[in-house]
């Protein structure tokens, strides 16, 4: 049997008909999803200047696959009370080929042909925009057919589209080409007080707000005649994932995974990570029925809850498993430790079950089996049940404690004040990735750094003196950061050369500079992990001084001695002191 409620909750699905973007309608569906975001407001604004000005023009709508692209060139097509696109050809779709004989590259380049070099200078009125990912656009640029749009490409690389992050600052003055780029946002801003997530929190809040225009509430209220309603892991998941705190709680993950791994997290991916939140990819209604085994049902309910879908399962999307490299389980300390010590000699596991799912939809299990006794007689149930509650619990812990959180609360921090052009705030982090450069190779004096760890017998040290090289002419914008780069650029010099050497500081980096500070040695591993880190440490050891002097400090026996090998006006000398 059909549940209607899943059939309409499969409309948010990457997979479904409607996600496909229709150039000549904008159904009602999507017209209750959209949410404004930043970018829209800022197409607009450079569809109206292009129409204040007379003649013809391209406009490439950049991004990533799923980001929205084609669903705000539908809206504006469709749905748009200013008609700003009314005389525009738009082309959605610029992956896919017009004809088996022809390639994606083929299709684009007949379809921008009015653009190419014989004819973008001919002025006849004609005007497209195209919804373009940035590796379509790459491969485009980078065929034999760019030949023909020489000026269309010295335009995409002058402005550094293909980067990913291009900064595109509105209408381009006496140019038949424009642009606005996905790319330039994530899916959150930067605040003062931490992430902007209000785009986030109203996306979500289509899916789960009680209100008569949302379908998926009132499927969801119209299934309570189904007769395993009161049995049901996506009823109830979609119950869970309405409180607030728990989409809050989703939301800061989204956050993680796009700080820490550099995800890009489009809008359908979002969308697609909800369904994926609610139905299991193998939920069957005859596992749930009443009369089913306890231990049976108890098991495939926990299986599909959504803290299990979040954390347990690898490959019902790609989201999802960049999301659970951050489980709760996988974090190695003392507490957790000493719970599934507690938890697995316990026999009735009543108490922990009820503090864990109070207030929840999953409270219902109580009433439905002997979950308290068959939980704790039942060693493979037992063991789910355990994970179960640990990742629901987590959900509703703030988890300000843990040190990842302070670290990507701290990392977050910095990007807000250097993108904001406050980097006289960044002193910490400059003394922090001083002392890390500093002790690399090992710990000695202030101002001495290892250059050769590699004799077994002692460490060559040279001396340097490092100076933070901040932006002290940066922009200073007050409020919201709609567009950054989740990576921190740090830079020092020598304090008599101007030359500067900088890196870019992902959180993972910036987690071992954290760690580093707190007296952590790095391994192998880290070192391995952290090449760029070692290249930027060797391009500052140029700054110091070791073709006039060198230290010799032995592995074994007492450090307080040292060999020094400097250039006297006599020549090269050889001292201990």
């Amino acid at each position: 049997m059909s549940c209607e409620f899943i059939t309409q909750l499969s409309k948010l699905r990457k997979l479904s008909a409607e996600s496909v973007e229709n150039t000549k309608r904008f159904d009602p569906f999507k017209e209750y999803l959209h949410v404004e975001r930043q970018v829209e407001k800022e197409l607009r604004e450079l569809l109206r200047d292009i129409n204040n000005h007379p003649g013809k023009c391209l406009v490439l709508l950049c991004g990533s696959s799923g980001d929205g692209k084609s669903h705000l060139i539908s809206l504006l097509k469709n749905s748009d009370s200013e008609q700003l696109l009314a005389d525009y050809e738009p082309y959605n779709d610029a992956t896919e080929s017009a004809e088996p004989t022809m390639t994606s590259i083929e299709t684009l380049a007949e379809k921008l042909s009015p653009f190419n070099d014989e004819n973008y200078y001919k002025d006849d009125g004609k005007r497209m925009i195209v919804a373009i990912n940035l590796g379509t656009l790459n491969n485009f640029i980078d065929s034999e057919k760019s030949k023909n749009f020489s000026a269309l490409k010295e335009f995409v690389l002058s402005n550094d589209i293909i980067s990913g992050f291009s900064h595109s600052v509105g209408y381009k003055e006496n140019s038949v080409f424009q642009y606005v780029s996905f790319a330039d946002y994530q899916v959150f801003s930067l605040g003062e007080t931490g992430p902007e997530t209000a785009f986030l929190k109203q996306l979500v809040s289509k899916v789960f707000i009680q209100s008569d225009e949302n379908p998926f509430y009132l499927a969801c209220s119209s299934c309570s005649n189904c007769p395993v309603a009161a049995r049901c892991p996506v009823r109830h998941n979609y119950e869970f994932l309405s409180n607030q705190a728990v989409q809050d709680y989703l939301i800061r993950r989204i956050i993680e995974v796009v700080i820490a791994d550099k995800a890009i997290v489009s809008t359908r991916e979002v969308l697609n990570l909800i369904y994926d939140l609610i139905v299991h990819p193998d939920f069957d209604q005859s596992q749930i029925r009443v009369g089913i085994n306890d231990v049976v049902f108890l098991t495939n309910y926990i299986d599909w809850s959504t803290p299990m879908l979040l954390n347990e399962y690898t490959d019902i999307s790609g989201l999802i498993n960049e999301l659970k490299t951050h489980d709760i389980l996988l974090e190695r300390n003392s507490l957790l430790d000493e719970s599934v010590t507690h938890f697995h000699t316990i026999e009735n596991i009543e108490k922990e079950f009820c503090a864990a799912t109070v207030n929840t939809p999953y409270s219902v299990l109580n009433n439905l089996t002997n979950v308290s006794v068959l939980g704790g007689i039942k060693p493979e149930l037992k063991k789910v049940i355990y994970r179960f509650i640990v990742r629901l619990k987590h959900f509703s812990q703030t988890d300000a404690a843990s040190k990842k959180r302070k670290h990507m609360d701290e990392f977050i921090r910095y990007l807000y004040w250097q993108n904001c052009g406050d980097e006289k705030k960044l002193g910490k982090l400059y003394e922090a990735t001083k002392k890390a450069v500093m002790s690399w190779n090992g710990q000695f004096d202030d101002d001495y750094i290892c250059i050769d760890d590699s004799n077994d017998q002692v460490w060559i040290l040279e001396q340097l003196q490092l100076k933070s090289a901040i932006n002290k002419s940066a922009e200073h914008i007050d409020g919201t950061i709609d567009r950054f780069f989740p990576n921190l650029r740090l830079g020092f010099r020598r304090d008599d050369q101007s030359e500067v050497v900088t890196i870019s500081v992902d959180f993972a980096l910036f987690e071992l500079i954290c760690n580093m500070r707190e007296g952590y040695r790095p391994t192998i591993q880290d070192k391995n992990r952290h090449a760029d880190f070692i290249s930027f440490i060797q391009q500052l050891i140029d700054f110091g001084n070791k073709s006039s002097r060198i230290t010799i400090i032995p592995k074994d026996g007492d450090q307080s001695v040292k060999m020094v090998f400097e250039e006297t006006e006599f020549g090269y000398e050889f001292k201990v002191v």
